[in-house]
């Protein structure tokens, strides 16, 4: 990795005027200072030479040096491409040593800035994090790459703290350009642990294809980062605006107002309140040392008064407290262990959030909800319950992997209906089209189109608002309507999708690879029609996806073996890790018997199950004789 050096190539002018593109070049160690006029002319030459935009308009930066600006310094700083920075469904993800060394985050930076060229001069952005290690360091140079880049403003969530739903409202709601989010998401965190960081567009959305191929092309051939050097580290822990010259300025924000403010006008919380009160019912979330601890405060007990122990492990630690901030069965074992004990009293709700507050577990008195399960309840409740949709719901959409449950609430509503790869960035485009209310993925992400990401709070008070609305009129020491209640209800009318997902973790690139590839030679050779073994297959293909509203294709997202009684097995390798490879198996099956419905979901689906890793082949290939998570 190269090193920082420093003082090579300065720059005079405005934010509006620091290029994004190689506008100079270093002859020496000690470099050239551009100003005025010469600077001017130097960066334009250079950057006749530079490539053209995307595809969609993202052109180079146009480096006019205006000698009459207010002064500032932008400094060139030399480095060479790092392999290895290819941007995923949810930004770039490798361990946090890596991103802490030479100009691993610089290089990427810059290089998103590169690709977003002069469209982002003199605009507004957001940038916040999860709270893990290395990110109150992060944002100082990020701070200083994006005043070198032009960007007039960065908000920051104070202590560099926002969940990522939080900042995609601030977007949103501020009318920004964009913003940065520091995460890896459900990963651990610390020194030796997984660091992360991402680019959210106008929407609020994560950066579409267009974009992060962009960035992708950049990081293998940059050759500069331009920074403003003279801004020393700005305070994070105080609310306020620190302005500096060239007219660039860093306001620290709470991260947790604007986005209360929008939660409030989406439900009613005078109604939670009031349920939240009852002496009958018993709550409690797990913020699992992550962001959403910081949220949990100003929400749950401050504005629906929920007693203050039943917040657990909310104080965000830099190392999640040495936990796994994934919010499943197997992660969230405090709750699991409260919610699920075989004797005594357990609380009647019980909700988990992950690393950067996207992502959500729901659990009601020893009942587990699934995530396929959860967004199809809260769909099929959302215009009864959630004020934000009393007006009617446009549309719902689900990840491929994610149980059909969905499919079935959105052709009883009459709503349309999608199926899209995994990713919240293809849920994004459907909601700026106005063709999608609510969305969710098996992964435990849920939501709606107050934002443009996922939200593990948002998925929380929806339950607790349909908790409410059934418990109206219930007196205290009545019987309540429970979360058991509202899922068997469900069944009933919808039928049950016996759904689960294995994951089996860190496995070998390679192994895994093969294990695709001999599935995929599978895929192949079966037709129509033909038996796998007790099942009839209906499709056997690679899911690829046409979005229906710019057209763009997306290919090989998931291994798929549909049968004619409904049931799936798909195959996936999972790109949210930072280092190995994750498969993950899906295994769905459909049962509209409400007589059956009740049955374990492990023996519901014991014969599908060895079916998938008898065709898969997965022990031979991987070694692995049983998966590192079951949901």
């Amino acid at each position: 990795l190269c090193g920082r050096s420093r003082g090579i190539a300065t720059f005079k002018g405005s934010p509006a005027a620091a290029p994004a593109a190689p506008a100079v070049s270093v002859a020496s160690s000690r470099g050239r200072r551009l100003s005025g006029a010469r600077g001017s002319e130097r960066a334009s030459r250079s950057n006749s030479n530079s490539r053209s935009g995307s595809s969609v308009g993202i052109v180079a930066r146009a480096a006019s040096m205006d000698a009459e600006a207010n002064s500032h310094n932008v400094t060139a700083i030399p480095t060479v491409p790092i392999e290895g920075q290819k941007t995923g469904t949810s930004g770039l993800r490798k361990k946090a040593k890596v991103f802490s060394s030479g100009n691993y985050l610089a290089n990427w930076v810059q290089s998103l800035f590169t690709a977003l060229g002069s469209e982002v001069r003199g605009k507004d952005i957001v940038l916040g994090g999860d709270g893990r290690w290395f990110n109150k360091e992060a944002a100082q140079i990020i701070i200083r790459v994006a005043a070198g880049n032009g960007v007039r403003k960065v908000y920051v969530g104070q202590d560099a703290i926002m969940a990522t739903p939080a900042a995609s409202a601030v977007i949103r709601g501020r009318n920004l350009y964009g913003g940065l989010i520091m995460s890896a998401s459900h990963n651990p965190g610390g020194p030796d642990e997984d660091w992360g960081i991402k680019f959210n567009y106008q929407s609020g959305e994560p950066a579409p294809e267009r974009i992060t191929d962009k960035i992708f092309e950049e990081t293998k051939q940059i050759k500069e980062i331009y920074e403003r050097l003279d801004i020393a580290n700005v305070d994070l822990s105080k609310i306020g605006e620190t302005s500096f010259e060239g007219g660039f300025s860093v306001e620290v924000i709470s991260p947790t107002e604007d986005y209360v403010a929008l939660l409030k006008n989406v439900f009613n919380f005078d109604m939670i309140r009031a349920f939240m009160s009852r002496s009958d019912f018993e709550f409690c979330f797990d913020g699992l040392h992550a962001v959403t601890g910081a949220y949990a405060g100003p929400i749950f007990v401050d504005e629906l008064g929920a007693p203050s122990d039943s917040l657990r492990n909310c104080v965000p630690k830099e190392d999640f407290g040495g936990g796994h901030p994934d919010p499943n069965l197997t992660y969230a074992k405090d709750l699991v262990a409260a919610m699920m004990r075989d004797s005594g009293s357990t609380p009647d709700f019980g909700a988990a959030s992950d690393g950067d507050g996207d992502r959500n577990m729901i659990l009601g008195s020893r009942f587990f909800v699934t995530p396929s399960d959860s967004v199809a309840m809260i769909a099929a409740n959302a215009e009864e319950c959630i004020p934000y949709f009393q007006g009617g719901v446009k549309g719902l959409a689900r990840s491929m992997p994610t149980s059909q449950a969905l499919d079935r609430v959105a052709e009883k509503m009459g709503v349309p209906f999608f199926e899209t790869p995994t990713g919240w960035k293809f849920f994004g485009n459907l909601m700026d089209a106005d063709k999608c209310s609510v969305c969710g993925e098996e992964s435990f992400g849920t939501g709606s189109d107050h934002v443009r990401e996922k939200d593990g709070i948002w998925a929380v008070l929806s339950w607790l608002s349909i908790l409410s609305k059934k418990n109206e009129g219930v007196p205290i020491g009545g019987k309540m309507v429970t979360v058991a209640d509202i899922a068997r209800e469900h069944w009933k009318e919808f039928g049950r999708n016996f759904f689960m997902r294995y994951d089996y973790e860190n496995c070998d690139s390679e192994s895994a690879n093969k294990m695709m590839d001999h599935v995929r030679g599978i895929i192949a050779n079966t037709k129509p029609n033909s038996k796998i073994g007790d099942f009839t297959v209906s499709v056997a293909d690679d899911f690829s996806y046409t979005d229906p509203i710019d057209g763009s294709v997306a290919t090989k997202q998931g291994l798929r073996f549909i049968f004619t009684d409904g049931s799936r097995i798909i195959f996936r390798l999972s790109g949210t890790g930072s280092s190995g490879a994750t498969i993950r198996l899906y295994i769905e099956q459909y049962e509209k018997d409400p007589s059956k419905v009740d049955v374990d979901a492990k023996e519901a689906l014991k014969s599908i199950i060895e079916t998938a890793l008898e065709v898969s082949k997965l022990k031979e290939f991987t070694g692995r004789d049983k998966p590192t998570v079951i949901t």
